[in-house]
């Protein structure tokens, strides 16, 4: 079919969604602590509220990744879109901190479908180059809309924290759009011959690993630097959105740029510009004494963040064929969230043993190490982009 650009624009709106999904939230995180003042593990469960999608992405994107690949993208994607904005949207109205964890895990299996299938769409209608750059777009558009989501989200969470939930109902103008503007792709037949296309590539598991654990250092910021403004600065809601806000907006500016490092770059370089990038924004953010002081640290983390997912698509949509790319990017999906989910409980006790900016410090030595190891041996991962 015909990449015409509202095709284009509806894949990159059902994309937005799986931005939403954390980070439209992450700035009333202190708010909905204070507001459930009679449970002693508020602080806890709050956190679960931000990473329990993460887990549950995590658990049902194989079966998503399976389903496409049997059944077809466009139908799976079409019910996400609804259960999605039904499930992010309970915050409005459910009155416990465990009645909106469940809904939150609902919104998981939604966002994995939907992220799984964006992905694989974007395989299916392009090849080459043009499949390059629209990666780096997407994940450009991703960042960007994450910025803004958690910007108003800030806003919204400063009058009522649960009025950023009603932010989730945008997925209901993503589903007619996806009726009316996106096509099933032809499906390939499936013979004995092309039997062995089907199995996941075994390179594919150390990119899997890698992007977990890229996942498991990004999302430190979401999930503490809220804790850590409290702590330098005593911020507002809005403030501490648009700290967050500035690692999306740079990550996406860097996503932009991917294709264009990626052709004087391997794949296995940008994995180490990346883990550098990151050490060095942490590194920069564990000596901030006040609020303006951490932006250099988050400006550095957003340039390395912009990278991450770009390289791991390119490198899995490049590996995988038409038979098992919904598999082999659903499990991408899996370890990514399993990522955001494990997160604050890798991080934690660091954070008892030191500090929140002491976490920071050890974490991003032991980054910068890694990346300089990786940047030394050179490899190209992949032949082919």
């Amino acid at each position: 079919m015909k990449n015409k650009p509202i095709v284009k624009a509806t894949i990159l709106f059902c994309s937005m969604m799986t931005v939403m999904a954390g980070a439209t939230i992450a700035p009333s995180l202190p708010e909905m602590t204070k507001a459930f003042p009679d449970n002693p593990s508020a602080e806890t469960l709050v956190k679960l509220v931000l990473t329990i999608p993460g887990l549950l992405i995590a658990l049902t994107s194989p079966i998503s990744g399976w389903f496409i690949d049997k059944f077809g993208r466009i139908k799976l994607l079409a019910f996400m879109l609804l259960l999605y904005a039904a499930a992010g949207s309970a915050g409005l109205y459910l009155n416990t901190l465990v009645e909106i964890i469940i809904s939150r895990a609902f919104l998981g299996i939604a966002v994995g479908g939907i992220m799984t299938t964006a992905v694989a769409l974007i395989g299916d209608y392009f090849e080459g180059s043009e499949r390059q750059q629209f990666l780096g777009t997407q994940a450009g558009i991703m960042a960007l809309s994450g910025t803004v989501f958690i910007t108003f989200g800030g806003i919204l969470a400063d009058i009522s924290w649960r009025y950023p939930f009603a932010i989730y109902l945008l997925a209901f103008v993503a589903f007619p759009l996806v009726l009316i503007f996106l096509k099933e792709p032809k499906k390939v037949v499936y013979d004995e011959l092309n039997k062995a296309d089907s199995s996941i590539p075994k390179l594919a598991w150390t990119i899997f690993i890698i992007s977990f654990l890229g996942m498991v250092t990004f999302y430190l910021m979401p999930v503490q630097i809220p804790f850590l403004m409290q702590e330098i600065s005593e911020v507002g809601n809005t403030e501490t959105a648009l700290a967050i806000s500035s690692v999306m907006l740079i990550g996406g500016i860097m996503s932009f740029q991917y294709p264009k490092l990626k052709m004087r770059l391997t794949h296995y370089q940008i994995y180490g510009i990346t883990f550098l990038f990151m050490g060095i924004g942490y590194l920069l953010i564990s000596t901030a004494d006040s609020y303006l002081m951490t932006f250099p640290g988050l400006i550095f983390s957003g340039l390395g963040a912009g990278l991450l997912m770009p390289n791991s698509n390119l490198c899995l949509v490049t590996m995988a064929s038409p038979e098992n790319r919904g598999k082999v990017l659903g499990l991408l999906t899996t370890f990514i969230f399993l990522g955001q989910f494990a997160s604050p409980l890798f991080f934690q006790p660091l954070v008892n043993y030191t500090s929140i900016k002491g976490g920071f410090l050890y974490l991003s030595i032991a980054l910068i190490l890694v990346s300089l190891v990786v940047l030394v041996r050179n490899k190209r991962l992949i032949k082919q982009s």
